[in-house]
């Protein structure tokens, strides 16, 4: 089959790769239908050598149809239409019992962040087809009456933009800061107005992106021209912000969620910080201030069941960030435009 191939520092490549087949009686292969391309695929686009990672197909955002099943899996069967999970849990350890499917006990044997698809211990769903492990757990059926495009973002992306909104306990009448208006912010600050925030402010450098935040309800700002923190203490009746959520990734966004939240604020950072260090003049910053800081990978098998309701009920549409189509086969030049912020990209979806 086909599959983008991640092969060196910023060279992925349409290959040849070997067809998925069973090799435990959990697994599914599932025949891919639409897949995207995330930002933390840029991680790794701009990451080591091959020496140092190997080739494997990348990819962790894909939905398909069932091709084939295991004789242990029960709650699918050939033709199903599906999402995949973008992490992988085993859906019996006392971690996955507990919703931390990204901290499977079974399936990060090899070290934390192992068990996500599209990395050398588990090729992604940038191919044409993919081996699904623990089938019964990382599967969800998709209703019929939806398209792929409407729900193909479960697998990660908007249960990561959610999660940012619940780790920060965003609740009705909070003033709350997101920063960064890419497609986990956008999905940050929709699901902080589902949840009845009364002042959404979105933060980003570019007006483009913030001219879109203000046309679904929030407050553009850009740090270029105003000051965040000022901003946000007159918008909240010179508190601050009860919470903010960093979708960017980088330790100075991490400290400006920090800086802008009133005393007794929750931050939730759902950015990949990967790569640098934080540094926190703690006592001020945190104990201080008595502020409440989280962060994680997203365990979309907890979400999934949460939002897909919400894009069944019209209360969200997760198709608004798609700005580029492509084939599969173009997913090298997707690549460069995503990671060059060419022609006003938000978002790639492939299709194989």
């Amino acid at each position: 089959m086909k599959a983008l191939v991640y092969q060196d520092h910023k060279t992925v490549s349409y290959l040849d790769v070997p067809d998925p087949s069973i090799e435990a009686p959990s697994d599914a292969i599932v025949r891919i239908e639409k897949t995207a391309i995330c930002g933390s695929d840029l991680h790794i686009y701009h990451g080591p050598s091959r020496s140092e990672m190997g080739e494997f197909t990348l990819g962790h955002e894909f939905l398909g149809t069932v091709e084939d099943v295991g004789s242990d899996v029960r709650r699918f069967r050939k033709r199903d239409r599906v999402l995949v999970s973008c992490t992988i849990g085993c859906g019996v350890c006392a971690l996955c019992d507990d919703n931390l499917y990204s901290g499977c006990m079974e399936t990060t044997q090899m070290g934390p962040v192992t068990n996500i698809f599209g990395s050398p211990l588990n090729p992604g769903g940038q191919a044409e087809g993919v081996r699904v492990p623990f089938a019964d757990t990382n599967l969800f059926k998709i209703p019929d009456g939806l398209n792929d495009e409407q729900v193909l973002f479960l697998t990660d992306i908007l249960p990561t933009g959610y999660m940012g909104a619940d780790l920060a306990e965003v609740g009705p009448g909070d003033t709350v800061v997101v920063i960064g208006c890419g497609p986990v912010g956008v999905f940050a600050q929709l699901s902080a107005l589902m949840r009845g925030a009364a002042t959404v402010i979105a933060v980003d450098l570019d007006d483009s992106r913030l001219e879109k935040a203000r046309a679904r309800g929030c407050r553009p700002l850009n740090p270029s021209r105003e000051d965040v923190a000022e901003v946000t203490k007159s918008l909240s009746g010179g508190k601050g912000a009860d919470c903010a959520i960093e979708a960017v990734g980088s330790p100075a966004t991490v400290k400006l969620a920090l800086d802008v939240v009133r005393p007794g604020g929750r931050v939730a950072v759902i950015g990949v910080v990967a790569g640098a260090q934080v540094s926190i003049d703690f006592f001020p910053v945190m104990t201080g201030k008595n502020i409440t800081l989280r962060s994680g990978i997203v365990n979309p098998q907890y979400y999934i069941p949460k939002l897909l309701p919400m894009i069944v009920q019209g209360k969200i549409d997760p198709t608004e960030i798609i700005t580029h189509r492509m084939s599969l086969s173009e997913g090298a030049r997707g690549y460069e435009v995503f990671d060059n912020h060419e022609e006003n990209v938000l978002k790639v979806v492939m299709t194989p």
